[in-house]
């Protein structure tokens, strides 16, 4: 009696088989990609983000130190700051020193005077500091009604508070300001990114400053003013001790 044989069926693997998976390969590489991509440019732009976050924290708080020993006069708060944002407009392609600081100097004069692009605010000592606890002095340069700084820790804390601020001196004496500095962004495709997310149809919850144009007023300004042109707004606080007596000042309002 013969043996049973069993014949298995072999598939030989042919050219059309790894065609097709190099067709697959391209075809998720496709859809992938440009998302991979886009994710990889957002970190980048995401990194320098923070860079210039830093960099205006340290201009913040440069200006409220100028700002406390020149009587919080915003014209010497606004030089320092302005110093230290120079960085923003550099051009590290010119290798002199000279010519890079004065076309940043320049570009910065050009870019902060267009509204909107920096905002500075003086939070503390308010207007009605002024009006509870100001005297007029005059440094011989003119009369200014000015909170007093000297004997600071011979007056009783909380002993008076001002009936319109609600302060006492010694927090009177504290100047705190507010930077509202629009950022560029840098990385390609990133304006238009960010103007669609902040400034397009929005069906969801308003968040964390997210918004469309028909969300209300404040996200209309924001759209106006920072993202439809390509910036972002970066906002930093510094509060600094009085070194000498605060002056009213008119260009604060």
């Amino acid at each position: 009696m013969k043996p049973l044989l069993r014949h298995s069926a072999v598939k030989w693997p042919g050219r059309g088989g790894a065609r097709g998976q190099r067709g697959a390969t391209m075809v998720e590489f496709v859809i992938v990609g440009p998302i991979a991509i886009l994710v990889i440019m957002a970190l980048v732009q995401l990194g320098l983000m923070m860079t210039a976050k830093q960099v205006l924290n340290e201009a913040t708080f440069e200006g409220a130190r100028m700002g406390a020993s020149e009587h919080a006069q915003k014209q010497d708060v606004m030089r320092a700051l302005t110093r230290k944002l120079l960085p923003f407009y550099q051009d590290s392609t010119k290798p002199d020193a000279t010519a890079r600081l004065g076309g940043a100097a320049l570009s910065e004069l050009v870019d902060i005077s267009i509204p909107f692009r920096l905002k500075v605010a003086r939070l503390s000592p308010p207007e009605s500091a002024f009006s509870d606890f100001g005297l007029n002095v005059n440094d011989g340069s003119g009369n200014h009604v000015a909170i007093p700084n000297d004997n600071l820790e011979y007056r009783a804390y909380d002993a008076y508070k001002g009936q319109q601020s609600g302060l006492t001196i010694q927090d009177a004496n504290e100047l705190r300001i507010q930077v509202v500095y629009a950022y560029e962004l840098k990385v390609p495709l990133m304006k238009t990114v960010f103007k669609s997310v902040m400034c397009g149809i929005d069906s969801g919850v308003n968040a964390f400053g997210r918004g469309s144009l028909l969300a209300g007023l404040g996200n209309v300004t924001d759209c106006l003013e920072y993202y439809m042109q390509g910036r972002i707004p970066i906002t930093s606080y510094a509060t600094v001790q009085m070194q000498s007596d605060a002056w009213q000042d008119s260009a604060w309002n």
